[in-house]
């Protein structure tokens, strides 16, 4: 809808910079959760990468900020560091003139130069648990004045072990508090964290089938295992991506795919969750920048990558789960631009991919390496069989076995109430109807 982010009640100078940024329509997560958080309610919100979710947190908390109180107010914490200087990013865009103090606090940086900075003036913090706790432990900040409380990534969160963490967090927090639990999916912990956390609650449930972006090509190949890599090389060539973003099941599995992909000549580099901050940094700004062409990864060195221009995805591996292949491709064919998700199987990964259609509701176009289609393989048909099947009955069992002399027995020994002389009675049977064998 034009001016869309006017009419859920934006100000103005947030719409004229979101416009500059080429951003006029909101996106299913942002209609809904914006609304509810300019309301006052706490939010819920299960939304993939590349749906908006940062936005829509961040918008309301910029018009919640009293900059004449010089404290900090509004509290976002991440899973990584990456993610963490990606939100701050997004928030100082949408600062303007308005005199807001943004401060990332996270690892990896100067511990020192991050407390001189929490000494000035500071209105929002985006940081990790850990590196946050340290400053609360020394007594660099503290939380007693935040009203906005937002946790993003919440099931990476509690996959890497900071419920801990979470649980010091909010009990530093004061009592009267607005949160926002953002989180790709939401199973048995995100549930009861929320539970926990959050208060008139809104629930929102943007679905992988909601989030499967309409502008991007969705494509499978079929490949061997042993040809994956020159399978992608192929298409490497053939495409020559601007940026193209190549998912693996693995650390190790990341690591193997870029030394070859490298020995080819190809400029690539490695994400991978056991790298320094320095190396990781030096690595994402080289890809933002085009100075890489492929960057491959895991799914977890990944988790809250947001890069401007990927124009392909490449499942290496296939995803086993719908959300994390929702997950993936969302990394490409945004803003409105047109983008390529195509699909590594083996056949044995047919099952795998039989899931992800049926339960995103998608058909991904069959093709071979060289981009032309393949038509879809048909179940064979159950050939007719020459002769009919055994009736059952007397002639289902053999001449030698009981049921013959059974039912041979009943015309000609009966007693006057119709059961059969000298057998045992019905229900009482040694051999009962489950133990009588057919012919094969």
């Amino acid at each position: 809808m034009a001016n869309g982010f006017k009419q859920l009640k934006v100000c103005q100078e947030t719409v004229d910079l979101l416009t500059k940024t080429g951003k006029t329509t909101p996106t299913a997560v942002q209609e809904q959760a914006i609304p509810a958080l300019f309301a006052g309610r706490d939010v819920i919100a299960r939304a993939q990468t590349g749906v908006g979710k940062t936005l829509a947190f961040v918008i309301p908390l910029l018009e919640k900020i009293n900059t004449e109180r010089n404290f900090v107010q509004g509290l976002i914490v991440t899973p990584t560091r990456e993610l963490a200087l990606q939100v701050a990013t997004e928030i100082k865009k949408l600062v303007g003139e308005r005199k807001i103090g943004v401060l990332t606090v996270c690892g990896g940086r100067d511990f020192e130069s991050q407390k001189h900075k929490l000494q000035g003036k500071t209105h929002i913090m985006v940081g990790t648990p850990g590196r946050l706790l340290e400053h609360l432990k020394k007594g660099n900040t503290n939380l007693g004045g935040i009203n906005y409380f937002v946790l993003d990534e919440v099931d990476e969160m509690l996959k890497q072990g900071f419920e801990e963490e979470i649980e010091t967090i909010l009990g530093l927090l004061p009592a009267e508090h607005q949160t926002m639990l953002c989180s790709a999916t939401i199973n048995k912990e995100v549930n009861k964290l929320g539970q926990k956390l959050t208060k008139n609650c809104q629930v929102i449930d943007i679905t992988p089938k909601q989030s499967t972006g309409e502008n991007i090509q969705q494509i499978c190949i079929k490949v061997n295992e042993e040809h994956k890599v020159d399978a992608l090389i192929s298409l490497i060539e053939r495409y020559n991506p601007y940026l193209m973003l190549v998912f693996c099941d693995s650390k190790q599995r990341a690591i193997e795919v870029n030394d070859a992909l490298f020995s080819k000549g190809i400029n690539v580099d490695v994400l991978e969750g056991d790298m320094s901050q320095v190396k990781r940094k030096a690595v994402m700004k080289a890809f933002r920048k085009a100075q890489l062409q492929v960057l491959v990864a895991s799914d977890i060195a990944a988790r809250g990558l947001d890069v401007e221009g990927i124009t392909h995805v490449v499942n290496f591996d296939i995803p086993h789960d719908p959300d994390w292949y929702v997950h993936r491709i969302g990394r490409t064919g945004r803003a409105g631009r047109e983008g390529m998700a195509i699909t590594f199987y083996t056949v044995e990964d047919g099952r795998w991919l039989k899931n992800l259609e049926t339960k995103l509701g998608i058909t991904m176009e069959r093709q071979n390496l060289a981009g032309k289609a393949v038509a879809r393989t048909k179940k064979p048909l159950t050939p007719k069989r020459s002769k009919k099947a055994p009736k059952r009955g007397r002639t289902a069992v053999g001449p030698n076995k009981r049921g013959t002399k059974y039912a041979e027995a009943s015309r000609k020994q009966k007693d006057k109430k119709g059961n059969l002389k000298g057998a045992p009675k019905e229900g009482k049977l040694s051999l009962g109807r489950g133990k009588r064998r057919r012919v094969q």
